[in-house]
């Protein structure tokens, strides 16, 4: 594990950097570093925002009773595409980007909740009440004659 991070790192690093280069010969270095500056001030404001609606979704989560599982996964990857494009690069905003679309935030939301065990798929369990009949502390039962 350590011997790919090893090399999956640098990697991306240069991927990101090349992209990046070929971005600027394209756009010009101008234009670029404005995408860059306003892709980091959308991250700011995307953590801001969910910094609070995070907040009120916990609370109404709890309030309601339903499993917090699943919009704690919600809240966590608008966090991470937050950060995302705070970190600059075109690989690192086109991810921030992806996590930023709620049908696909919601598939990996829905993913990671059954990786995690917040989804049972197990039988139904249906609830009552019960009485030993062997418990010698109870009357015997009746038998039932006709």
């Amino acid at each position: 594990m350590k011997r790919i991070l090893r090399f999956a790192l640098p990697a991306y690093l240069l991927l990101e950097a090349f992209l990046t280069l070929t971005l600027a010969s394209w756009l010009g270095p101008e234009q670029t570093l404005l995408v860059l500056v306003l892709g980091a001030a959308a991250g700011i404001a995307v953590l801001r925002a969910e910094q609070f609606a995070l907040l009120t979704r916990l609370s109404r989560i709890l309030t309601s009773g339903e499993p917090p599982l699943g919009g704690l996964l919600d809240g966590a990857l608008r966090g991470a595409a937050g950060v995302l494009l705070i970190v600059p690069g075109v690989i690192s905003d086109l991810f921030a980007l992806g996590l930023l679309i709620p049908p696909l935030r919601k598939l990996l939301v829905r993913r990671l909740s059954a990786v995690l065990g917040g989804e049972t798929t197990g039988p139904p369990v249906i609830e009552g009440d019960y009485r030993r009949v062997d418990d010698p502390a109870l009357p015997a039962p009746r038998s039932e004659t006709r």
